[in-house]
């Protein structure tokens, strides 16, 4: 018996397995689909911020560089400094020289020799992806340039941070982490009362039986309370049982024939 039940028990575990196996495997399909998915529509999201921010310079840049109005401008872009979202403004010539911009007239050497490197491109922006160390660390931003007056003015150029969308997708899979893993120990805890009150007493208690019937024991009813096929099952062993019985008493009851 001992042996039976240690069977059953690793039955038990191999099905708990399983179950925590799937749940893990399809947490990992679910985070890795939301990862993606998150990323490209934030990194969407950012990159439309940054070109609505550069048309709207643009307008504002036109008519301040026809009157030749820098320091106006240059306190109208200060502002962008508080988003933080925003690493950078710079407005260009057409030659693409720097007349004005939020690093103090300290703009990294990075974004002035940036060049084409496009990862998007649609009709009246583009779009660059660049690296600029600082402090030591290289810093990557999405380098939207927006023309002014189809560039015969200039241009405005808005650095948002590809590091912004990197922290709010960190913090999106920190929280899907801690609800998988409460997803997984609810899993656990589930499969572990449904396989003991479904299949292992049931189980235990049908073998039980029949070793009171194999012992000649048929007074008791076999019976289980499960929706599932080992009712069937117990169902068929009481039929049995009761088959046994009746076929006992009616030998005992048969007259002895003597010769």
């Amino acid at each position: 018996m001992a042996g039976e039940l240690n069977r059953f028990q690793s039955l038990r575990v191999k099905i708990t397995t399983f179950v925590v196996a799937g749940t893990v495997i399809f947490s990992a399909i679910m985070i890795t689909a939301i990862y993606y998915y998150l990323s490209k529509t934030l990194t969407q999201s950012l990159i439309e911020q940054g070109r609505m921010v550069g048309m709207n310079l643009a307008e504002l840049a036109a008519e301040k560089l026809v009157i030749d109005d820098v320091v106006s401008l240059r306190m109208n872009i200060e502002k962008y400094r508080q988003y933080s979202n925003i690493e950078y403004v710079i407005i260009e010539d057409f030659n693409h020289q720097v007349q004005t911009d939020t690093y103090n007239g300290d703009v990294p050497q990075e974004l002035i020799n940036a060049n084409s490197f496009d990862i998007s491109e649609n009709s009246g922006y583009h779009i660059q992806l660049v690296s600029v160390n600082a402090g030591g660390s290289d810093q990557q931003f999405y380098d939207i340039l927006v023309p002014i007056k189809e560039g015969l003015m200039g241009f405005t150029r808005v650095g948002m941070k590809k590091s912004y969308v990197d922290a709010e997708i960190q913090k999106t899979l920190l929280y899907l982490g801690i609800i998988t893993s409460a997803g997984i120990l609810v899993s656990i805890v589930v499969a572990l009362v449904i396989i003991t009150t479904q299949i292992t007493r049931p189980v235990l208690y049908l073998t039980k039986a029949a070793e009171n019937i194999s012992l000649g024991n048929l007074d008791l009813s076999i019976e289980i309370k499960v929706k599932n096929e080992l009712q069937i099952l117990a169902a068929a062993i009481d039929r049995m049982r009761e088959s046994l019985k009746t076929c006992l008493e009616r030998i005992k009851t048969r007259p002895v024939s003597r010769f």
